[in-house]
């Protein structure tokens, strides 16, 4: 058998194991060293302030496509400024997984405009009431007395927006128009939700303010304007230029970072990506990475997102009309995936401690469900998302009212232009670059410093002398390697895969081993099914 190893020329000179990862298979089918996390988004690069209310919020100090390590909350919010889309990805994955090895990288926001929307109040109030803002997962409640005037009104609502300052805007106030305003420019400020509510006095009853005039029972009006929406929910409007990936994903070279988590929403962005991705993968390269980002787009736009990647090392959640920002909701994947979801309440593992972790379920800790039961997947369209490479959030069955990841699938979903699902599950991704980073360091350790003998005719050694090898002896020490796995639940079939392993000498490069190495990733359990039939009485 001649093997071809792909990205490792005849003429490559530079010594080292190299090992080409190879995925995707027929359709029908270093593990102690700490994973890393690197998030990719924007930061507050200048401070933002206001008059109406006062308003100041602080640039962070960590330096545009410059790597930055992030050991706390209050470390990102330093770094990158209250409410930036870095601080608020750092807050996601560290609710699911505190002890996470975080990193950052700030991509250069493109000076564009922000997303914005107006809610205004009208007439005096009549009576007490509350308006009850549910703003990215969070709840606020402002008082409003009898005989507040509208200005006083949209002032204590801007006030209130102002001083929960991890949310993603700020709010200005005019003569009773509160203008919120995304903290960072470009389009995807424009998929951010707001909700507002009126309360009466002693009541639980809500009355949601829509962009028709909405009565709150005791005097005052209030309406949303210049803002869009998105499924049942409102949202900010008119966010524009896009920013680009390039720079930081250049920056975060050379380094290895397991999980590279993507604020962006675009099919641009994701592309260089993905071209990173591949670029990291090659055999001479070796940092084996995969990528997370989340889309809140309808159906079809988000099919077109993952079937136009198309990549078996980019993951892509999908979670219509979200109320977190879709970069807070890929953080918190890429979290559950490496952690499980023992901070969430569940007994998952994640795959930093096991590769081939089953994460069908994993709980996610702070991403709630969609407000509206018509904005969530149908059973019917979670099938579908999974058969076109969407990653899809529903809802938890430990925790009604937050979201879980139905299953961890690659964008991965064709080959050659028709369905492939040989690489759906994440997992068979991870599991092949565990075996490939534990065997390129176990065969560095054992053959180092090894010269390189021949087999004879029937593939035994020729000689034993002392640190000498031959293909036959590198093969049984992968072979050997391999069942380790199966018997870590790893890999499966190893040894019914035996004749798939090969080792040669390489018939042009003196000194040269060439192997084809089958991995076979053990199956998560998706499915049980059955008759429970009824049998006639005697």
């Amino acid at each position: 058998m001649s093997i071809n190893v792909p990205g490792v020329p005849p003429s490559r000179k530079t010594p080292g194991i190299t090992f080409n990862v190879v995925l995707g298979g027929p359709g029908s089918s270093s593990g102690s060293a700490t994973k890393t996390l690197m998030l990719l988004g924007n930061m507050i690069g200048t401070a933002i302030t206001g008059a109406s209310p006062a308003l100041s919020v602080a640039a962070g100090t960590a330096t545009v496509a410059t790597p930055v390590f992030v050991a706390s909350d209050s470390d990102a919010q330093a770094l990158f400024g209250a409410g930036s889309e870095l601080h608020r990805m750092a807050l996601a994955v560290f609710a699911q997984y505190p002890d996470a090895s975080l990193y950052a990288c700030p991509v250069a926001d493109a000076g564009g405009t922000a997303a914005s929307g107006v809610i205004t109040f009208a007439t005096t109030a009549s009576a007490a009431y509350t308006v009850r803002l549910k703003l990215c997962g969070q709840t606020i409640d402002v008082p409003v007395a009898s005989a507040a005037t509208a200005t006083v009104i949209a002032a204590a609502v801007a006030d209130a927006i102002n001083d929960a300052n991890t949310l993603p805007f700020t709010a200005q106030n005019s003569t009773g128009a509160v203008t919120i305003t995304a903290k960072q420019t470009g389009p995807r400020g424009s998929v951010i939700v707001v909700d507002a509510y009126f309360v009466p006095a002693g009541s639980t009853l809500e009355t949601r303010i829509t962009t028709g005039s909405t009565s709150s029972g005791a005097g005052t009006t209030a309406a949303w304007s210049s803002t869009s929406t998105l499924g049942g929910e409102i949202t900010l409007t008119n966010g524009a230029t896009q920013d680009s990936f390039a720079n930081a994903l250049a920056a975060i070279n050379p380094t290895r970072y397991d999980r590279l988590v993507c604020a962006c929403i675009d099919a641009t962005n994701a592309d260089l990506v993905v071209a990173e991705l591949n670029a990291q993968a090659g055999p001479t390269v070796q940092l084996l990475e995969q990528a997370i980002m989340a889309t809140s787009a309808i159906y079809g736009d988000a099919v077109t997102l993952a079937t136009g990647r198309n990549a078996s090392r980019l993951q892509v959640a999908w979670h219509h009309a979200s109320v977190l920002p879709p970069p807070d909701v890929a953080a918190q994947v890429a979290a559950a995936r490496l952690a499980g979801d023992a901070y969430a309440g569940g007994s998952l593992v994640g795959e930093a401690s096991d590769p081939a972790a089953n994460l069908d379920g994993v709980n996610l800790a702070t991403v709630p469900m969609q407000r509206l039961p018509a904005d969530r997947p149908t059973g019917t369209e979670i099938e579908n998302a999974l058969n076109n490479g969407l990653a899809v959030i529903g809802t938890s069955a430990l925790r009604p009212g937050y979201g879980a990841l139905v299953r961890s699938v690659t964008s991965r979903s064709t080959a050659s232009g028709v369905p492939n699902y040989a690489v759906i599950d994440t997992a068979y991704v991870t599991v092949c670059d565990y075996a490939a980073d534990d065997l390129r360091s176990y065969l560095a350790t054992e053959l180092a410093g090894a010269k390189l003998g021949a087999d004879d005719a029937s593939g035994n050694p020729v000689t034993r002398a002392p640190n000498v090898t031959t293909p036959s002896a590198i093969r049984s020490l992968i072979f050997g390697r391999l069942k380790t796995y199966e018997s870590d639940a790893i890999l499966r079939d190893v040894s019914l895969n035996d004749a798939l392993l090969v080792v040669e000498a390489d018939g042009t490069t003196p000194g040269r081993v060439n192997c084809e190495i089958p991995c076979e990733p053990i199956t998560a359990l998706h499915q049980v099914a059955g008759n429970v039939r009824q049998l006639a009485s005697l």
